[in-house]
């Protein structure tokens, strides 16, 4: 089902937008001092407003407007229980991590997070590990944004699926490789406006043109009973995994690389507080307003058969085509606000944390560039192949890769940072455990021991591992204890 002329006029002028933002961001990566410092950090020089729109977006991927709506639709009131702790716990991990990560990562010149647990480890091991599980993870995330631009391109201007993904692939790439983390920060400010701006008119409409709240929860009664009450249709969300997608949407989000190292761009500590403000505010307010949109949607249009497609169908046929251009970008930019930090964070991790530190430490910085730009578009040809064969739900792909991140980061990342007990050692085995634990459950899966995600597994093996091996081999050197912690290594052993 294809878009009107206005609808599809409204979203080329958008594409267009995205791809001269990021050629002005190439005019500052051309004339910077160092190419690494403004590519992979904008030369640290970020304020507020463009520190939280690269968080929030970063953040909320195609998922949030894909495949979340999907949940929305599919499972009405009680996805919202599901969803509940990522706006909350999100926002605090932002304030309680936020500062002590921009602090550190200025003074010890870290430009990704490997290069983070290897200044707070002191081990090149440990970046390497880091930088592999940021290719396996990130290259799955990407696929699910792939995936999601295809829908959306699918729905709106009737491009079939694989010439969809081939087109964004192209975009995304071009102003991603050319601008750096600065294009990808210019391109969020315009994606993330259109993301809360179109969430808030659209919701208006759409639940206007369902009946109002007491209508829409009367037709969802009629339709199913269980979409108004939990754990709902099925079964879908008893308690042990509602406790658990309160970690896997909440707690993860604090260790999604290519969030935490907006961290990184900051100009002054200032800024990440008011970016906090800032972020709480526009993630509440498109959640909410895509929660109501998707049940109205419910309501209006009951028998979608591809729930990815609900959130873009229910906004052609009810939307006034202005909004609906409009709104329909916002899903767009959702998903390409999340890959292009994607693709720097992988790109990085393969560039800076892979060859530069472990094969070729003198590399030129011209060498460097080219190599930046050669990988991100292998990165995006491989993800371009590997989603071609789509889910049934996009969203089973986002809580996988999301799930993988934080079974292998949050443990290293937030006792290492407020741990003076954590170990090099310690920290290695801390991120195997939480990664392999995730990796096993899924690949022999098993995906509920005693009722809770794999997620929890894997974060509790990663603690205990941590504070066992780390109990038992030797504390960092005098030179991390007092830059993390103000000691010396004499006064922790005391």
């Amino acid at each position: 089902m294809g878009g009107s002329a206005t609808i599809n006029i409204t979203f080329f002028i958008y594409l267009v937008a995205l791809i001269l933002l990021g050629y002005m961001a190439h005019s500052k990566v051309k004339s910077a001092a160092s190419f690494t410092e403004e590519y992979w950090v904008g030369s640290r020089s970020f304020g507020p407003w463009l520190v939280a729109f690269t968080w929030a977006t970063a953040w909320t991927s195609g998922g949030s407007f894909i495949g979340t709506p999907a949940y929305y639709y599919t499972y009405g009131w009680t996805a919202l229980l599901w969803q509940a702790a990522a706006g909350l716990l999100g926002i605090l991990g932002l304030i309680s991590i936020g500062r002590r990560v921009a602090n550190i990562s200025r003074d010890s010149n870290c430009l990704t997070l490997p290069d983070l647990f290897v200044d707070r480890y002191e081990s090149k091991n440990i970046g390497l590990l880091a930088a592999l599980i940021i290719l396996i993870f990130g290259s799955a995330y990407m696929v699910s944004q792939f995936v999601a631009a295809a829908r959306i391109l699918e729905v709106t201007l009737n491009i079939p699926y694989v010439w969809g993904i081939v087109i964004f692939a192209v975009i995304v790439g071009l102003y991603t490789s050319i601008g750096g983390v600065r294009g990808v920060a210019y391109t969020d400010i315009l994606q993330g406006l259109l993301m809360v701006g179109g969430a808030m008119a659209i919701v208006v409409v759409i639940v206007a043109k369902a009946g109002g709240l007491a209508a829409i929860s009367n037709s969802l009664l009629s339709q199913d009973p269980n979409l108004m009450v939990p754990p709902g249709p099925k079964n879908w969300l008893p308690f042990p995994m509602a406790i658990s997608m309160f970690f896997v949407l909440g707690v993860a989000v604090m260790a999604q690389p290519h969030v935490l190292v907006r961290l990184f761009t900051v100009k002054d500590v200032k800024s990440v507080q008011r970016a906090g403000v800032v972020v709480s505010v526009v993630t509440f307010t498109w959640f909410i307003c895509l929660f109501l949109t998707s049940i109205a949607g419910r309501v209006l249009m009951p028998n979608i058969e591809v729930a990815d497609q609900a959130l873009p169908l229910v906004v052609i046929t009810h939307a006034p085509k202005f909004l609906a251009g409009i709104m329909l970008a916002a899903p767009f930019a959702a998903v390409m606000s999340t890959v292009d930090s994607l693709l720097l964070s992988v790109s990085g991790a393969a560039i800076r944390d892979i060859y530069q530190r472990n094969i070729n430490p003198n590399v030129d910085e011209k060498v460097i560039k080219k190599l930046s730009y050669a990988t991100t578009f292998i990165v995006g040809l491989v993800v371009l192949l590997l989603s071609l064969n789509p889910p049934a739900f996009l969203q089973a792909i986002v809580i996988f890769a999301i799930s993988g991140f934080a079974a292998s980061f949050t443990m290293p990342i937030i006792m290492g940072l407020f741990w003076k007990g954590a170990t090099a050692m310690g920290g290695m085995v801390s991120m195997v455990g939480g990664f392999l634990t995730l990796i096993v459950l899924y690949v022999f899966k098993i995906p509920r021991p005693l009722g809770f995600d794999p997620l929890i597994w894997g974060m509790l093996v990663s603690m205990v591992l941590m504070v066992a091996v780390s109990k038992v081999t030797p504390t960092a050197s005098d030179d991390v204890n007092e830059r993390y912690f103000g000691f010396t290594r004499s006064a922790v052993k005391k």
